[in-house]
Formats: structure tokens, C-alpha cells, sequence
């Protein structure tokens, strides 16, 4: 038996559907009450968690240059034009660490709201991540008030740069572009009360939304990164935001069939049905367009495939 509630559920619709079945089973007598069905498109959450976020209105999905196989999310607007994730338990952190990470440019001036985990009217705030004034700041309010720290230097440049936000052992760390910015301290309890949703491009109540923001590789965890990996994680990342920059497997298939990394020359080589594709970093540098098989041997730049 499920108690009373509000439920949430992803799924991939067939290409042959025709509608949508709700449907009681295991339970005698079989009666049910369903009423306020909402079915919306959904962004994937590719971590392992599966928990995919609600399109609201229009959302622009666009390269992040040309030609680009990366792409960044816009068109945020307080008329409607957003994107928000129901109650996730996993983004209650208490006072345990946590992270909050994306690729952001930005046009604007004003302040906004970019990233907010609230209930509907923002009477209860977990944290939020704004444009304020000239720069990037998360906001973590808690019974005994809101801290932030700030991600320094001039916002709306133009330029896509890396933010990132963490709390680690009860403090806040700022980085820009893979550098430590500021630091502050939070060892208290974040604010929660099993109601709040996360929104994305503007606040909870929807008023302050984020119409100049272009939001790319939006990453949020209960864990902490070391300021090294920050720093790894920003130049292997910088590369995708070129003109022409290729991140995905070559060809139709994503079925990887055989793997090598190749120590001397730093790549990796991926085969699929539709051909061997050559990695360096995150970004795909070469590929080829017969199959492989079974196997792949690389080293010194010569590869061996079956």
C-alpha cells in the first residue's frame, strides 16, 4: 500500500504510443484515486540517479559554438520558460557536502535567478546560485540566516566559463575557471522540509528568471571535488566549448564494442559499429568509418583492431 502523496515518474514514451495507463495492482480491494496528472517532456539526468527534469514553456537547446556537438540550455524567462526537477531526496545535504557545477554565459546585468532548490513560494530555501550584479554567487540560507560566496570577476561578458560552487567539511568554496575565488563559512543545516523542487533558469516562485543565461553541463552531488580535480575537470571541459568541437561517439551506434587507451600518445580509442573514434580528453579528435569487431590494440600511435 502507498500512502497519500504526490508521485513522481520517468519514462521513454515507444515511438508507436498512442496515450497512457494508470493502473492499480497487488492490493485488494483494487480502488484508487488519481486526479491532477501532469505528462511533461523531461531533460535525462545522466548520472546514475535517472531522475529527469520537467520542460516547462520553451527552452532553447543550441551548440555552444558552431559546429559543436555540446549543447546549452536558454531562453529562460519568468513568462513561463523553465525547467524544474520534483522533490529529490537526494539533494537534501544537511550538513554533509555537496556540489553545485555548470558552464554559464551570460548577457545580462541585473540580477537573477539561475539555479534555486525551494518550495513554489520560496518560503523555505535550501540554496541558489544567482547572477548578482556583476558576478556569480551561491546562496545557502539556514535558520540562522544566508551565507554566500562569490565567484568574483564581471559577469556578462559574454564568454562561457566554469562555476563552480562546494561545501567541504562545513566550508564554501568559489571557482572560476578551475581557481579558488572566495571561501565562507556554512557548517549549518541547509533548510528543508521535504517539499522543495529544484528550478533551473529562474526562482521558485517564478519572478527572477535568468533571460540573458546560456547553461551548459549542470552537475549537482552530495560530494566535494579537490581543488586539483576542479582544475583537471576545466581543461579537459574547455576544449568542447570550440568552434567544430566533437564530444560523442561517431556514427548512429552507442554500443561500444571494444576499448584501448594508448599510454605514449594520450588517446583512447572507442570502436562502435560505425567505426573507431579517437579521444582525447572529453573531445573526439579523429575517427574512422569501418567497424570493429571484438578488439583493439593501440600503442606508440599504431592500432591494431578486429
Amino acid at each position: 500500500h502507498t500512502p497519500v502523496g504526490k508521485y513522481v515518474h520517468t519514462f521513454v514514451a515507444p515511438e508507436n504510443a498512442t496515450g497512457l495507463q494508470l493502473k492499480a495492482g497487488g492490493i485488494s480491494p483494487l480502488s484508487f484515486t488519481v486526479d491532477n496528472v501532469s505528462v511533461r517532456l523531461a531533460e535525462a539526468d545522466r548520472s546514475g540517479n535517472g531522475k529527469g527534469l520537467q520542460v516547462f514553456g520553451t527552452i532553447t537547446k543550441a551548440p555552444v559554438a558552431t559546429g559543436a556537438d555540446l549543447v546549452a540550455y536558454s531562453g529562460f524567462s519568468n513568462t513561463g520558460n523553465y525547467i524544474k526537477q520534483p522533490y529529490n531526496s537526494d539533494l537534501t545535504f544537511g550538513t554533509g557536502d555537496f556540489t553545485i557545477m555548470f558552464w554559464g554565459k551570460d548577457t545580462a546585468t541585473a540580477s537573477d535567478h539561475m539555479i534555486e532548490r525551494a518550495n513554489s513560494a520560496r518560503s523555505l530555501v535550501s540554496f541558489y546560485v544567482t547572477g548578482s550584479g556583476s558576478d556569480y554567487r551561491l546562496n545557502v540560507p539556514s535558520n540562522l540566516g544566508t551565507s554566500y560566496v562569490s565567484a568574483g570577476g564581471s559577469r556578462g561578458s559574454d564568454i562561457w566559463e566554469q562555476l563552480v560552487f562546494t561545501r567541504k567539511d562545513g566550508v564554501l568554496y568559489a571557482y572560476r575557471n578551475g581557481e579558488l575565488q572566495n571561501t565562507d563559512e556554512h557548517p549549518h543545516s541547509l533548510n528543508t522540509d521535504g517539499t522543495e523542487e529544484l528550478y533551473v533558469g529562474i526562482a521558485a516562485n517564478i519572478s527572477s528568471s535568468s533571460g540573458g543565461l546560456g547553461l551548459a553541463l549542470l552537475r549537482i552531488s552530495a560530494t566535494a571535488p579537490t581543488a586539483e580535480q576542479i582544475a583537471k575537470m576545466y581543461r579537459d571541459e574547455k576544449p568542447l566549448f570550440q568552434e567544430g568541437a566533437q564530444a560523442t561517439l561517431y556514427g548512429t551506434s552507442d554500443s561500444v564494442t571494444a576499448l584501448a587507451y594508448d599510454d605514449d600518445t594520450e588517446l583512447l580509442h572507442a570502436g562502435t559499429s560505425s567505426g573507431r573514434s579517437v579521444f582525447k580528453g572529453l573531445q573526439r579528435v579523429s575517427n574512422t568509418t569501418d567497424a570493429v569487431g571484438i578488439a583493439i590494440s593501440a600503442s606508440n600511435d599504431l592500432v591494431v583492431e578486429e
